[in-house]
């Protein structure tokens, strides 16, 4: 008895109404008789486009914040190291520089600098730690939620309704009780008309592009035998469905299969965590000015010791009179 490959022919009718009637999510349901699923794909596409960008963004947003701090902390312990040094250097010379009241008054000028300094990269770096202690507290777990959530539509995306294509459709309805399935095939999806409403980030005016901010895809099989025991459902139903319950619904049927995803509920929660703390742009140009800072500040410093050891000659003491 000869088995033939049957492919299951689906459209996707797109159903956009925020206030209208219908169903309780946007629908995205096959007819019959029809060839589409792109439309599917690509509001699954959209949805893990938009977690993998929060997940990259967050993941590099705790990474500049890290390495921001470390080299903040680094040049500010230099500057107090170093500012506390020159401080009990004039301490213990200011009594015994009898006739040199030029030489020490320079000397206090630049040790005066180099506090004045210190005081303006300890104000930058306030903000530098508070910006990391609030990335080290909510971002960590946000980016595995993320990521969890990412890998579920992903995983979606990647094998949406290949088993329709991919089942050999029985013969004779006797058969029906053990569908035979073949390999799942791959799909090629070209979204030229889509424009994915997280493009521009992931907001609240994007989740409302959706109908009560929520998805449902739903396939209808016109042969109920074809529908039996699909690989879809054993996947779904053990797998990604069955770890987030909460924002994925899979139901499966003899006559149809159907996905509902709770967008806003899923990536809502992500939004306040991701936004904690200094962007790195931010974080870069704070940086900058420390460094700038820094740089001042050796420069002071070094004249410092020049002068205290005697080794600086009057030309480069008065070069340098940095404005604070």
């Amino acid at each position: 008895m000869k088995i033939t490959i049957v492919e299951l022919v689906i459209l996707l009718f797109f159903a956009v109404n925020i206030d209208g009637e219908g169903g309780a999510c946007m629908l995205l349901a096959d007819v019959e008789n029809d060839v589409s699923l792109d439309e599917s794909v690509c509001y699954l596409s959209c949805l893990s486009s938009a977690l993998s960008k929060l997940y990259t963004d967050g993941e590099r947003k705790m990474f500049v914040n890290e390495e921001v701090y470390a080299n903040a902390s680094r040049i500010l312990d230099d500057m107090e190291w170093k500012s506390g040094e020159s401080a009990t250097y004039l301490s213990v010379i200011s009594g015994v520089m009898e006739g040199k009241h030029d030489k020490l008054e320079k000397l206090i000028s630049y040790g005066s600098a180099m506090g004045d300094l210190v005081a303006k990269v300890g104000g930058l770096f306030v903000g530098v730690n508070e910006s990391v202690r609030a990335v080290r507290n909510a971002v960590p777990d946000a980016l595995i939620t993320a990521n969890k959530y990412y890998t579920a539509a992903a995983e979606v995306e990647r094998t949406v309704w290949d088993d329709v294509k991919g089942m050999e459709a029985p013969r004779m309805s006797a058969e029906c009780s053990d569908p035979v399935f073949t390999n799942v095939a791959g799909y090629k999806v070209i979204c030229p008309d889509y424009v994915c409403p997280f493009n521009h980030g992931v907001t609240a005016a994007a989740f409302r592009k959706y109908k009560n901010e929520c998805l449902e895809i739903t396939v209808y099989y016109p042969n109920k035998c074809r529908a039996q025991g699909l690989p879809r459902g054993k996947l779904y139903g053990n797998g990604i469905v069955k770890n987030l319950t909460t924002l994925l619904e899979w139901r499966d049927d003899h006559s149809y299969f159907q996905l509902t995803l709770k967008i806003r509920q899923m990536l809502d929660p992500l939004i306040v965590p991701f936004a904690s703390g200094f962007p790195p742009s931010v974080l870069v140009g704070t940086l900058s000015n420390i460094t700038s800072l820094y740089s001042h500040f050796n420069e002071v410093y070094s004249n410092f010791t020049s002068l205290l050891l005697g080794t600086n000659t009057p030309e480069n003491v008065n070069r340098t009179n940095f404005p604070i």
